[in-house]
């Protein structure tokens, strides 16, 4: 009998192991302080993993990570169905091929560094004609993003410290970014980084930032559910509610 009772528990936990990998959907991350901080032996944390988890949590799913990734290897892999879920992207038709998307936040600014005197960034008009780095497969704002190559020339580059050194390099006018909370470190790491000015483009709030889930997702039929609860959240304010609480917890990863 008691050999029975252990074999009927010992099977009760491989069901309840089972339901439980079935809950769960794989999220794509890049270490992108303070959006995503993906560091050795710790489970990620950043702004959009407080948003993703909580929203995921109360649709009954549990999460899991990948390792550290780029942007652009996070997104093939959304698009092919290899993970469920990616956050931090800005709209695109494009996107909207294979992946469903959920308002979360907003972007509100865009950052702009120069290693050139003569060279202020106020406007998006100032960018005319400049060589400017960004990080492949990231969209910025629809205004940059849309702009017709003789407007500007668009240098592709696969991390932020790459943008840097050819910015450093003079091979590029500009580098533009969300933000970049390790240029000091950068800068004292690499020679003729020193006149390196930073400015900030008000966006005023024109960018909605989504969660996407790929539509090779086995929950990708619960779709209708998400956008639910995502625009219910957004409206009472519950992801900022997240996000604010973030930053209280890890100011160290904001200047």
């Amino acid at each position: 009998m008691a050999w029975i009772v252990l074999t009927l528990s010992a099977q009760g936990y491989a069901k309840s192991d089972i339901e439980t990998e079935k809950k769960a959907l794989t999220m794509c991350v890049s270490h992108y302080p303070p959006y995503q901080v993906v560091l050795a032996n710790q489970a990620p944390i950043g702004e959009n993993i407080a948003v993703t988890t909580s929203f995921v949590n109360q649709l009954g799913f549990a999460i899991r990570f990948t390792k550290n990734n780029s942007f652009w290897r996070c997104l093939a892999m959304l698009k092919a169905g290899k993970v469920d879920l990616m956050s931090g992207l800005l709209d695109a038709p494009e996107r909207r091929d294979f992946a469903h998307l959920f308002a979360y936040s907003t972007l509100n600014d865009k950052k702009f560094y120069v290693n050139r005197k003569d060279l202020n960034i106020s406007t998006f008009s100032d960018l005319k004609g400049l060589r400017v780095a960004v990080l492949r497969g990231v969209k910025q704002f629809k205004e940059f993003d849309d702009a017709p190559e003789e407007y500007l020339k668009k240098v592709y580059v696969t991390d932020l410290d790459a943008a840097f050194r050819v910015l450093a390099a003079g091979k590029v006018d500009v580098v533009m970014s969300t933000d970049y909370l390790e240029l000091e470190n950068f800068k004292n790491q690499v020679q003729n980084t020193l006149e390196i000015k930073e400015f900030t483009l008000d966006l005023g709030n024109s960018s909605l930032l989504f969660t996407a889930l790929s539509k090779k997702s086995k929950v990708a039929h619960l779709a209708p559910k998400f956008a639910e609860l995502s625009k219910k959240l957004n409206k009472k304010g519950e992801f900022r509610k997240i996000i604010n609480t973030f930053k209280k917890e890890y100011p160290q990863y904001y200047r």
